[in-house]
């Protein structure tokens, strides 16, 4: 998924959906939801038509002009919102997630979710040859801590804000100690300033992958409730993009409550050995623009997140 850098040397839709008929054989999609027809109603505090579109190429200086409100809620309940069945809480190793467009009912709004930067851990696997293939829904790769599912709905607000299917969804988040995959030179207490580009050497690809959204427009992911790391709060960067195109429908990053992440960083094990003086940079979603929130569920062992993902359906 690499736009920045110029078009795939390869026929991409019929490599992805090659590529789909075989991860369908192994298991790696349940997707049986009945169709969804559309997003429902706008709240009517924002118009999508006069925001900007979702982000493209690699980023930008800073978070894009986008003025609509952000296209979930956080709540810090205690308790499952009972996403999926028998994908949920599976054992690792497990792939299967069920994707029911149905969860997303307390999260519904027709406004385009904002921009932010693609940041410096960015890894697009098809330039690299012989490199493991990211398309995965299972990103833990025995990294401990939290089960973390987190569902996506990517809709068009150019379209009613109808679901968009077949497109990549690409999420990447540090572990549970604060250190992303495929780059050396880490230290979590403190911001990072290393290069840009992966370290060669590094094949790590944990909390890293990507998936096709389902005719409903609906991705899932099981990974591990991201650590904190000097210098940003806690937060989950995403990419998307249509099959077979270059420009990208978005790039952002999602932010979660400061007491949110909090909680689970003093009950969950692997994490509280880090969990005193956390400063409050880390924890704290920006206080500027309408940074994207998803909706939030924690039990011991299990955070569910869930989020739409609304966007100028015209990459």
């Amino acid at each position: 998924m690499a736009e920045k850098k110029g078009p795939l040397a390869r026929d991409l839709l019929g490599w992805v959906l090659d590529r789909r008929q075989i991860l369908i054989k192994l298991g790696a999609f349940a997707i049986t939801a009945p169709a969804l027809t559309s997003c429902g109603e706008d709240d009517g505090t924002d118009d999508p038509g006069s925001s900007s579109a979702g982000g493209t190429g690699g980023g930008g200086g800073g978070l894009g002009t986008t003025t609509s409100s952000s296209s979930g809620t956080t709540s810090t309940s205690s308790t499952s919102s009972g996403i999926g069945g028998a994908g949920v809480g599976g054992a690792e190793g497990d792939d299967s997630l069920d994707l029911d467009p149905s969860i997303f009912e307390d999260a519904v709004r027709c406004a385009l979710t904002t921009t932010d930067i693609e940041g410096p851990f960015f890894i697009d696997d098809s330039e690299i040859p012989n490199d493991i293939s990211l398309f995965r829904s299972d990103l833990r790769d025995g990294h401990p801590g939290c089960e973390f599912q987190f569902y996506f709905r990517l809709l068009d607000a150019q379209n009613n804000c109808e679901p968009i299917p077949d497109a990549e969804i690409y999420i990447w988040h540090c572990d549970a100690d604060g250190y992303y995959s495929g780059f050396d030179g880490q230290d979590p207490s403190t911001p990072y300033s290393g290069p840009g580009e992966r370290t060669v050497e590094n094949d790590e690809r944990f909390c890293r992958g990507v998936q096709l959204t389902d005719r409903n427009g609906v991705a899932g992911f099981r990974t591990i409730w991201p650590g904190w790391y000097a210098g940003r709060p806690v937060h989950v960067h995403l990419v998307a993009r249509i099959n077979g195109a270059t420009t990208r429908l978005i790039t952002t990053q999602f932010y979660f409550e400061a007491d949110f992440s909090r909680q689970i960083y003093e009950n969950e094990p692997a994490y509280t050995a880090r969990s005193t003086n956390i400063p409050a940079s880390s924890l704290n979603p920006p206080g500027f623009g309408d940074p994207a929130m998803p909706t939030m569920s924690y039990t011991p062992g299990l955070v569910i997140g869930k989020l739409n993902v609304v966007v100028n359906g015209n990459g």
